[in-house]
Formats: C-alpha cells, sequence, structure tokens
C-alpha cells in the first residue's frame, strides 16, 4: 500500500474568552473509505522552534492534541523514517481571543509493505548487527500501536554464491528478525518468517552498488 496524499480539514473560530496559550485540535485518521486508521502516528513539527509533538490515533482513528501558535510540518511517521505531508498555521491570539472547534482530518493509504533499510547482518551471516537495532525496535513500536496486524518478514541475497546457499542465508535472516521481535513481545503467531534468496532482485547485480540494494529485509502486511 503506497502512502498517497494528505487531506485537511480544519475549522477555526476566535471569539472572546480568558486567553489560551495553545489550541487543543480534535484529529481524525482515516483511509480514503473514511475507515479509521488505528495506531497511527501523526508528528506536528514547529518549523521555528525546531519541536516535534507527536499524536497516535485509538480505536476510532482520533487523538486529541494540543498546539501553541506556531507553523506546523504535518507528518506520518513509519518504520525508520517520517515524511511531510502538509502544513498548518496555529495563529497568535490576540488580547480576550479563545481557540474553538479546531478539527483536522487526515486521509492517507496505509503502506502494504516497507524495508527495512537500517537493518544489517554481519556478512554471511545472520546475525543482527547491533547498529541494527534501533530499527527494529521502531518495528516493535509499530506492531505494539497495530495489535491485529500480522506480518511476514522476508530475506533477500544478492546473487553472490549458490542458489542454496543464498536461500538459506535468507531464511536464517528473516528467522533472526522474527526472533528478535519475539524476544521484544510480539506474539510469534503474528510473523511469518521467510526466505527468498535471491529470487526477486531489485536491481542489477552487476554492481556492488545494486547487490547492496538486493540484500534487505522486507515486511509485507498479510493482515
Amino acid at each position: 500500500m503506497k502512502q498517497k496524499f494528505l487531506i485537511l480539514i480544519i475549522a477555526f473560530v476566535a471569539g472572546i474568552s480568558r486567553a489560551q496559550d495553545v489550541a487543543s485540535a480534535n484529529v481524525l485518521v482515516t483511509d480514503f473509505s473514511d475507515a479509521p486508521i488505528i495506531g497511527a502516528q501523526i508528528q506536528f513539527f514547529d518549523t521555528k522552534k525546531n519541536v516535534t509533538i507527536t499524536g497516535v490515533s485509538d480505536g476510532k482513528g482520533k487523538f486529541i492534541i494540543d498546539l501553541p501558535a506556531g507553523w506546523y510540518n504535518i507528518r506520518l511517521k513509519s518504520v525508520g523514517k517520517s515524511k511531510d505531508y502538509s502544513a498548518i498555521q496555529i495563529p497568535e491570539l490576540g488580547p480576550n481571543e479563545v481557540y474553538n472547534d479546531i478539527n483536522i482530518i487526515i486521509q492517507y493509504e496505509e503502506e502494504s509493505s516497507f524495508t527495512l533499510s537500517n537493518l544489517h547482518f554481519e556478512t554471511n551471516k545472520s546475525v543482527i548487527k547491533k547498529e541494527s537495532f534501533n530499527e527494529l525496535d521502531e518495528l516493535v513500536s509499530y506492531l505494539k500501536l497495530k495489535p491485529e496486524l500480522k506480518i511476514e518478514v522476508g530475506g533477500h541475497t544478492d546473487s553472490e554464491g549458490t542458489d542454496a546457499s543464498n536461500l538459506l542465508l535468507s531464511e536464517n535472516r528473516a528467522k533472526a528478525v522474527k526472533a528478535y521481535l519475539v524476544k521484544k513481545g510480539i506474539d510469534a503467531s503474528r510473523i511469518v518468517a521467510k526466505g527468498y534468496g535471491e529470487a526477486k532482485p531489485i536491481a542489477e547485480n552487476d554492481s556492488a552498488n545494486g547487490r547492496a540494494l538486493n540484500r534487505r529485509t522486507e515486511i509485507q502486511i498479510i493482515e
């Protein structure tokens, strides 16, 4: 599932009341069929103060977030990455003005697959390098936010070596990732580990860069 675009609908009213320091916004996150998206991590990045305020949608796709006055880039946070989709301004209030009825509706298409770009193994082994733990921990957090989700961990190699050895290596690496996730509290029944060896390249194997791209671990949403 490719992420498409972000739609914001904001109702903003000022009236006479006591002063406010922040605007309390009601956020709804849905897909393009208006079905709520559970566990969506939405970031509001203050471009001047370099501060990020994050909200996570509940079982109804909703959350409430308090935003001080400023310009915000709105980002969708995913495993190992975040992407700006739109921007909004929360204006400064004058004397005796108040923020009221701020509603933000965010619509996007969730990903159905993604690559763990910062996941690396020891050469020709299924031992996960320590510098990969941060990205795997993000995957753990992602799965905990979406408790009904089931995934396939797919291991892929380049074409160096034999077909059989590459298939075995990719299987063992996928199993190593599954073992890490289970150790961190994800139910094993939610994870399928599968090796594809060199069968599904995404680049040519005749260059170092191409081979590096083919050595990858992909996550597929299967349910």
